[in-house]
């Protein structure tokens, strides 16, 4: 046994050995490659470059000898070591032949360029780092390259999310070769950018002089910073000290564009990446060194960046990480507490791989024993998590009423925290609703007494919220091995969301209902309204205007239009229509709304009007907005009737603009207002939202169906006008209805909807009902007209046949046996085509039908009354003699 175990951590060991290089492999061809450096060991950005040129070079099917020359151009001028350098590479590489120069970064580019021909004549170059070259810069024979472009618009896209306040940028720079370059590109990017900036450029500026400016920036400033050196007393400082110490004095945030920079105060960036933009250079050499033209490649311009940034200064400046770019790259995030280090991790696989094995060799019985728990513990998290992806609200209880455990849903449905504090707790000290713990915990007594479930009961509670609530619960007694009931299981659905879509259709059928009701009821309703209204103009025609019976009879054409717009507003709810809308005096619609407000307010509730005179006009039907002050008056009721107060109606004017009127969803212009104002207990904040929505109520179902401020959203949105709800200065709410005002042209119908102009017109009046065949002629004959009524269709086509030319016009009922109004109007236009029509019906589908007869004009909603019928024959007939 203890040599099997020795074999078996032997061969564990000598697997875990990396492999090595394969004996007798084939010797790699070789190149020589010479890296002149701008800069000196240890400047990060162009060790990231020759990190990834190596990455590259080492891993090619070459093997390259690569010699590197730093030319420290950093820490000394480069018109001071060039003609040094020159005589120190002549003299230095006189027997060198190489295969390849590369150059990082501009100094060195620039000393390739000059002197390549004395020092390496006929070598390809391969250049990168460089800084700000155009087309012409690059155009060099057999040399190509990787030019450093860092996308500095990304950069200020990100600040300035991060930063919406900020309007001025700082550039932080030296005047170095590669400074000078980076400022132009700096430059020419912010004449591109989308966003105007106000820019300012710090070049060459001592440190102590940046630190002692930073510290005092405007808060709309943010630096962004170029790599550049100091020295100060002898000392050289890096680019990487130099940003620390204006990070610790600066006042606003700082930004960089190199990833070398990062972690050493700037908040991050698009930073280009010294690492990637060598592994493209080295690339782009093996092409080179496979014997490709270095003039055929072309040069790479693109950015090699990615977006850094330091978690420790977003934490410190409260920045929000939700808005960085998505996959940006975090530095200096703490690690969370289940990561570890590479050692530990494997010291920890190796330690649990001798663990296993140890354990092969345990006593086959508690092998046994270990696979007999991990299979109950399997089943019951699988019973768990079943549980806790069931919808329902599930929870089980002992024979004495305490909890042993709850699901997910049953938990959140009452707002506890799931798996903690439920165990041993009852009802009562679990659910906050007392009615309903009462009768769940009777109901799980009744259970385990009884033995016996019972299944969807009904009930209503309160949920976590204290929104009320109906589930559907179910209870079944537990039972042991032995048969004996030792507690309750129960199951129960929350259908809320179901009866609340019931009450919906039921409601949404209950308005069916009515429209249906009303469409068949409204055409007999309507004629007998209109020969109640006709036969009264007619008798208050031919009596003393002073009278007492004069006075009787104008009441009675008031209850019976009345009872017409009454007829309308049940038809508006199923059937939406314009028909009615005309030049309209709001004022007069509002002042009639508000007495007859007045007359049914009880006392305790006063209601008010101010309506200002010489108002515009608006384009709308008078039904619907005295439907819309009834429907605003009477919400306030609600609000008032318990404690009284004040109801205000006011119609003035105002001009909607700029944000208002974005808001309301209007042109800006001028509108007609009607604002209804109460000080009762006002609207409730969390459901303003909700006060426009169909059957939306606070009230009971017997005081209300929720439709009345829904209806006042449509009429108004089919006015084209808009609602604004506003809470009232010390209690109370405010509506303000905007309308449209009236064209000039509208408006002057307005006087003049009452006068006839087309005296003497002759008029062929078609009707089947008798009353208003008697009525509605001698109301036509004492407006002026001449007219011929005739009962029915037929003989109304003879007439026009036999008489062609005499009639002006036609006015003929919709429904009438034998032959409907429509029918009759196809007959007419093959006898007279230019013969107009009027349609009369007491049904608003009447309207559709004749919508692709052009002989008929108009169509006329009953009830309609004298000034109805005289509108509506000048209308047509001016038409008529306009178009001749």
């Amino acid at each position: 046994m203890r040599k099997i175990l020795c074999l078996i951590l032997l061969l564990s060991c000598l697997c875990a050995l990396p492999a090595g290089p394969a004996l007798g492999a084939d010797e790699k061809p070789k190149k020589s490659v010479l890296c002149l450096n701008s800069y000196h060991d240890g400047y990060q950005w162009s060790d990231g470059i020759m990190r990834g040129i190596r990455s590259v070079l080492e891993n090619s099917h070459y093997k390259i000898d690569l010699q590197i020359e730093y030319m420290n151009a950093k820490r000394y001028n480069y018109e001071d070591v060039t003609r040094m350098l020159l005589r120190l590479y002549k003299e230095k590489f006189k027997n060198e032949k190489f295969d390849l120069i590369m150059t990082s970064d501009n100094d060195a580019y620039s000393f390739a360029t000059h002197y390549r021909d004395i020092l390496f004549p006929g070598v390809p170059l391969v250049y990168c780092g460089v800084n700000y070259l155009n087309t012409d810069d690059t155009d060099v024979d057999n040399a190509t390259g990787v030019i450093e472009i860092f996308n500095l618009s990304k950069t200020l896209d990100v600040a300035l999310r991060l930063h919406p306040g900020k309007k001025h940028m700082v550039v932080v720079s030296d005047s170095s070769t590669t400074g000078a370059a980076i400022t132009r590109q700096v430059r020419n990017q912010l004449a591109r950018y989308k966003v105007p900036l106000t820019t300012e450029y710090w070049i060459d500026m001592s440190l102590r002089n940046v630190m002692d400016r930073v510290a005092h920036l405007p808060q709309d400033t943010f630096l962004f910073f170029v790599p550049y050196y100091q020295v100060i007393d002898g000392r050289f400082l890096t680019a990487e000290e130099v940003m620390q110490a204006i990070s610790a004095r600066s006042s606003v945030p700082i930004y960089t564009s190199w990833e070398f920079l990062a972690g050493n105060g700037a908040v991050g960036g698009n930073m280009l990446s010294g690492f990637l933009h060598g592994q493209r250079a080295a690339r782009t050499a093996l092409e080179v060194l496979d014997g490709k033209n270095a003039d055929e490649i072309p040069v790479f311009r693109e950015t090699t960046g990615e977006y850094i940034f330091d978690y420790t200064v977003m934490k410190r400046l409260n920045l929000d990480m939700d808005l960085l770019p998505e996959g940006s790259r975090i530095i200096n995030a703490p690690k969370a507490f289940y990561e570890l280090s590479k050692e530990l991790s494997w010291t920890i696989m190796v330690s649990f791989a001798l663990l296993v094995l140890v354990l092969i060799f345990l006593p086959l019985t508690m092998l046994e024993r270990r696979k007999v728990e991990r299979k109950i513990k399997d089943q019951l998290a699988f019973q768990e998590t079943l549980m806790d992806t069931v919808p329902q609200l599930v929870s089980w209880k002992d024979a004495d009423g305490q909890y042993l455990g709850t699901n997910r849903a049953f938990s959140e449905f009452f707002g506890l925290v799931h798996g903690e504090g439920i165990v041993n707790r009852t009802t009562h000290d679990v659910i906050p609703d007392l009615d309903y713990a009462s009768w769940a915990s009777g109901a799980d007594r009744a259970v385990i007494n009884k033995g016996q479930a019972f299944r969807k009961e009904r009930r209503k509670l309160m949920d976590a919220t204290d929104t009320p609530a109906w589930i559907e619960v179910t209870k079944v007694p537990i039972t042991d091995r032995s048969g004996q009931i030792v507690g309750v299981l129960s199951m129960a659905d929350n259908i809320t969301t179901e009866l609340n879509l019931e009450k919906q259709l039921l409601q949404s059928q209950k308005m069916e209902a009515i429209g249906t009701l009303a469409g068949g009821i409204a055409h007999d309703f309507n004629n007998i309204l209109t020969s109640i209204i006709n036969s009264t103009e007619l008798a208050v025609s031919d009596l003393d205007p002073e009278s007492m019976t004069t006075r009787d009879l104008e009441r009675v054409l008031k209850a019976a239009r009345r009872g017409g717009r009454v007829v309308k507003q049940i038809l508006a709810f199923s059937r939406p229509s314009t028909e009615g809308f005309r030049p309209t005096d709001v004022g007069g619609v509002i002042t009639e709304a508000v007495e007859l407000l007045k007359s049914s307010m009880p006392r305790k509730i006063e209601v008010l009007s101010r309506i200002k005179e010489n108002l515009s006009c608006v384009y709308a039907d008078p039904t619907q907005i005295h439907q819309v002050v009834m429907n605003l008056c009477t919400n306030a009721f609600h609000a008032l009737r318990r404690t009284g107060g004040t109801i205000e109606v006011r119609l003035d004017q105002a001009e909607v603009a700029g944000e208002e009127a974005d808001i309301l969803g209007l042109t800006p212009g001028e509108y007609v207002r009607l604002v209804v104002e109460d000080n009762g207990p006002g609207i409730p904040q969390d459901i303003v939202d909700k006060i426009f929505d169909p059957f939306f109520t606070t009230k009971d179902k017997t005081e209300g169906t929720g439709l009345g401020l829904a209806v006042v959203h449509g009429i108004v949105h089919s006015h084209k006008g808009g609602l604004r709800v506003d809470p009232r200065e010390g209690g109370g709410t405010v509506f303000s209805i905007f309308l449209p005002k009236g064209d000039a042209d509208q408006c002057g119908d307005v006087d003049l909807l009452g006068v006839p102009h087309n005296l003497g017109a002759h008029i062929l009046f078609v009707e089947d009902d008798a009353d208003q065949l008697q009525t509605t002629p001698r109301l036509l004959e004492t407006m002026g007209y001449v007219v011929d009524g005739q009962e029915s269709p037929l003989q109304a086509l003879r007439r026009v046949n036999d008489m062609p030319g005499e009639f002006d016009l036609v006015i003929t009922d919709y429904d009438m046996p034998g032959m409907s109004g429509t029918q009759l109007a196809r007959r007419l236009a093959v006898i007279d085509p230019n013969l107009p029509i009027i349609l009369i019906s007491g049904r608003e589908d009447a309207v559709s039908a004749a919508a692709d007869l052009p002989n008929i004009r108009l169509v006329v909603i009953k009830p309609y009354d004298k000034q109805d019928l005289s509108r509506a024959i000048n209308t047509v007939l001016n038409e008529e003699k306009q178009g001749e």
